[in-house]
């Protein structure tokens, strides 16, 4: 069987990041609570928790002696404030493509724009940089979306748009051609970070040319769950966690298997799927 494993597959700049500053400060024996899962990968989580991390759900929760650590899909401007007015020291792990979103949110703001952001509302990105404007806010997940928004009234409106850092690559260039045709006054800012366009047209690329795509990553990950939606339609198509979820019979008549995976999924997992799918 042949394999072909995506160059981009793996850890992106701001997981790593995020993942290292907090297995630094473990190591140093400090007492570390994580506001929310550090990153979208349930092993990785794992591994973390078994060092001493705590996952808390709001600044209340961090218990006293304990430093906090901000989840790299970033946090509201109130939450900053919540940590701040709590006294609790405070590590921040937020991508810093993230944070330039979150700066541009609040430029839209203090203009008195609205902010048109292309992603999942109920993602913790989003959420966050929401919480960074004043302003008037609408999130699309497609054209359709979009499109039912502008009536005449508000195409004539001021606008910022940017994209969730894992938005869909094609969706977001149908939606900035849309917008770019009905609204003059629209300062689009191209925010879909570098490592998720790369991993997407590469995750197209390798799929044209396998008669299996197997895209490992967190099932609760944004961008493993856009590689799944490039991938699968050019063919057939699975997402695992880890290796265990790959079994002899996904693999039958199988001649070339493309592997792939999001941007929190670790390298020794990607490494366990290879050597399942090379046996």
């Amino acid at each position: 069987m042949e394999i072909i494993k995506a160059k981009s597959a793996g850890f992106c700049f701001g997981v790593k990041r995020a993942v290292d500053l907090t297995n630094e400060l473990l190591d140093s024996g400090t007492k570390i609570a994580i506001l929310g899962p550090l990153i979208h990968n349930p092993q990785c989580i794992e591994q973390l928790s078994n060092k001493g991390a705590l996952t808390v759900n709001s600044v209340s929760e961090v218990p006293k002696g304990y430093e906090l650590v901000i989840r790299s899909h970033g946090i509201p401007q109130n939450i900053y404030e919540d940590i701040k007015n709590n006294k609790i020291v405070s590590h921040d792990a937020t991508c810093p493509f993230v944070k330039k979103i979150q700066e541009i949110a609040k430029d839209a703001g203090d203009k008195g724009e609205i902010l048109l952001i292309a992603g999942d509302e109920n993602h913790p990105e989003v959420q966050g940089i929401i919480g960074h404007t004043k302003g008037e806010v609408f999130v699309f997940s497609d054209i359709d979306q979009l499109k039912s928004y502008f009536t005449v009234e508000n195409a004539n409106k001021n606008f910022t748009i940017v994209a969730q850092t894992t938005f869909e690559i094609k969706k977001w260039q149908e939606c900035t051609k849309f917008l770019k045709k009905v609204c003059t006054n629209a300062n689009i800012f191209g925010t879909i970070c570098s490592a998720t366009w790369t991993r997407q047209e590469e995750a197209e690329e390798i799929a044209q040319k396998c008669d299996l795509m197997v895209v490992i990553g967190g099932r609760n990950s944004s961008n493993t769950q856009k590689l799944y939606t490039v991938a699968v339609r050019h063919t057939r198509t699975v997402m695992v966690e880890t290796a265990a979820e790959i079994d002899s019979q996904m693999l039958c008549e199988v001649y070339t298997v493309g592997i792939t995976a999001g941007a929190s999924t670790p390298e020794s997992i990607i490494e366990e799927v290879l050597s399942v799918c090379a046996k």
